[in-house]
């Protein structure tokens, strides 16, 4: 029989900071579960709400509720008992989360931007406070990440941590893919249905993927690195003859977010990676995020859901508020302490050793050619392939693991070799030991080598 309490439930008084999209679909989950909240012992009551115009019609808000513009009103309000933050931004959000948290206020955010970049700020205010902050909804919004790495792997090693976390550059590159069109196209198309920011540079350019990587690693391995300490790169310059080429060599392409650790210390990038179709970020499509943990004790584990979109983003809101109401000291901050992250350094984010993927146009009858002369220059070509799109025929190799700078110093050699019509373009692979891994590892999965015999693909 189901647990039902007979006594008065404790009221938990909730101030909102914005009223979008996200907090209309936040208050009718309120509503939908007040019977749940009741049969547990609580009920979450919104008393304040602060929007930027507060003359604006908002069918969804209960009757009795305070609507006013001013945020720090509501972060100071005697009758606010947890505060949501849905504003967005990273200055007024983080003055306003950060006066909550000094006072004892616990704080439940999506603003994965704020925390990110602001995050030293937080940590002062709840330590002050005694106060609590969850942000499950910052991070690939319903899945439940980070209480998987608070919780059940908090005393676990972990080596990696990475996925396609950014869901309108996975709508994008996916759209690319299906429709046969180049990158513009498919970003007007995203745009038009509401799945870009604002400022679609933040979705593009990895900037999103990066705030997020620096929560994850700070979960993961206990240590902070801001965005800005972040490799960071976009999918801007990816092109239909990209798609096609790692199509023809059994990959696809995806915006990777990964942290790992190596000997030169914490690796943290976010580039657009090629993904062996044996792999299962292969196969996260549209708006879909994916998050891989590698460690030597569960060996791999997998998580899949909806990155974005309002009811997944209010949903994860809700959850972080019921855990608050069930264990008011349930917090995401701070971290669970590590020895681990003691001195943890860095890498060095231009020295990074890579299987590389790279896209050259060419005259066909000397494509071949092309290949023995990127082997003579030292780089060992795994798989190639040829496809002609937008009247130029285009030859894609992947190369062995190679330093990248050594890499970068070859490719004027590269664009130099007789047939190659124009300077090669490439894109790293989301694996340095690919070949090993494919070779020995997945053979049973995968069957083939990813070397190819010379002339597959020309």
């Amino acid at each position: 029989m189901a647990a039902s309490h007979t006594t008065d439930p404790r009221v938990i008084r909730v101030g909102m900071l914005g009223c979008g999209v996200v907090g209309q679909v936040l208050l009718k989950l309120l509503d939908k579960h007040r019977p749940d909240f009741v049969r547990n012992g609580f009920d979450l009551r919104l008393t304040h709400v602060a929007v930027r115009d507060a003359a604006k019609a908002r069918p969804g808000l209960p009757a009795g509720i305070r609507v006013g513009t001013d945020p720090l009103a509501v972060a100071g309000a005697r009758d606010v008992d947890v505060l949501v933050e849905l504003m967005g931004g990273t200055t007024l959000a983080v003055e306003v989360a950060c006066q909550a948290l000094a006072r004892g206020v616990p704080v439940v955010t999506a603003n994965k931007a704020a925390l990110a970049r602001h995050l030293p700020r937080y940590l002062e205010a709840a330590r002050s406070g005694k106060a609590a902050v969850a942000f499950e909804a910052a991070v690939a919004a319903h899945i439940p990440i980070m209480e998987v790495l608070e919780r059940s792997l908090a005393c676990e090693e972990i080596s990696v941590i990475k996925g396609v976390v950014n869901g309108t550059t996975n709508y994008i590159l996916t759209f690319m893919e299906r429709a046969g069109c180049e990158y513009a196209d498919a970003l007007a198309d995203a745009a038009a249905k509401g799945f870009t920011e604002a400022d679609p540079r933040l979705d593009v350019d990895g900037i999103d993927a990066a705030e997020k990587l620096s929560l994850l690693a700070l979960k993961a391995f206990g240590a902070y690195f801001p965005p800005e300490a972040i490799h960071t790169e976009g999918i801007t310059r990816v092109a239909q003859a990209d798609l096609r080429l790692a199509q023809a060599m059994d990959h696809r392409i995806k915006l990777i977010a990964a942290a790992r650790q190596t000997q030169q210390g914490l690796s943290l990038r976010v580039h657009p990676a090629l993904v062996h179709k044996g792999e299962l970020l292969a196969d996260v499509d549209s708006e879909f995020n994916a998050i891989i943990i590698e460690g030597p004790a569960f060996k791999e584990l997998t998580f899949l859901g909806k990155g974005a979109g309002q009811l997944p983003t209010a949903s994860a809101v809700l959850n972080d508020l019921v855990k608050l109401a069930r264990e008011p000291g349930h917090s995401a901050l701070p971290v669970f302490a590590r020895e681990s992250a003691t001195g943890l350094r860095l890498a060095d984010k231009d020295n990074v050793s890579l299987c590389y993927f790279l896209r050259l146009p060419v005259k066909p009858a000397d494509a071949w050619r092309a290949i023995e002369r990127i082997g003579k220059l030292g780089l060992r070509v795994l798989s190639n392939a040829q496809v002609e799109t937008g009247g130029t025929t285009w030859l894609g190799v992947i190369v062995d693991v190679v330093d990248e700078p050594r890499l970068l110093a070859l490719l004027p050699q590269i664009a130099a070799i007789p047939g190659v019509q124009g300077s090669p373009v490439f894109i790293r692979l989301d694996k340095d030991n690919y070949r090993d891994i494919v070779d020995r590892e997945q053979s049973a999965y995968f069957g083939a080598s990813l070397e190819r015999k010379p002339g597959a693909g020309i």
